[in-house]
């Protein structure tokens, strides 16, 4: 139970920000709407917003100005799970699902709004990229960079992949989403 309240957080501060986001982007959305299909669109805000909330919950949060010699780097993979942290386990437990979560959304929608990106391969490169420029950040920006949120942020977006794959068998013959994934004949 503990668990969901401490996730919960990451959701409710998601949906604000998309909320807000959403506001920005809706001239923008009357200014496209003849020449980009609105379920396209709506994939690339969606793609945005993401973005933004992953930005938001790891650099943007916690930045503070840290002597060198206070940074902290780890290296050494799967430490997370041999050692405790002094957060306490169900602390330690919801960090370690947020961290896979937090990048399946991201996994999903980035094979939908990137025709060209859609193998596994490719996402999970994208993936894996993003979450190290995030973790390179951190370690300048006052927060610990850590190698396992590399591997728990790739997974996740792996794991959001796979539902966009399970997505594509689904719906293929569907209308809504040819005209999310770009595969609709708009003539």
């Amino acid at each position: 139970m503990v668990i969901l309240q401490e996730i919960s957080g990451y959701f409710l501060i998601g949906f604000i920000l998309t909320a807000g986001l959403f506001i920005v982007y809706l001239p923008v959305y009357f200014i496209l709407r003849k020449k980009i299909p609105a379920a396209r669109q709506a994939a690339g805000f969606l793609f945005a917003a993401c973005i933004v909330i992953i930005l938001f919950a790891t650099v943007f949060t916690g930045i503070t100005i840290v002597p060198y010699k206070d940074r902290s780097l780890n290296i050494i993979p799967f430490k997370v799970l041999m050692e405790t942290w002094k957060m306490g386990f169900i602390k330690q437990i919801a960090q370690t699902l947020a961290n896979i979560v937090m990048f399946m959304p991201l996994g999903f929608i980035f094979p939908v709004v990137f025709i060209n990106a859609r193998k596994l391969y490719k996402t999970a490169i994208y993936m894996a990229s993003f979450s190290f420029l995030i973790e390179f950040v951190q370690y300048f920006t006052g927060r610990q960079a850590d190698i396992d949120d590399i591997m728990l942020n790739t997974l996740g977006g792996i794991t959001g992949y796979l539902l966009f794959l399970t997505a594509m068998k689904l719906f293929k013959d569907k209308k809504f989403w040819k005209k999310l994934t770009g595969l609709y004949n708009y003539k």
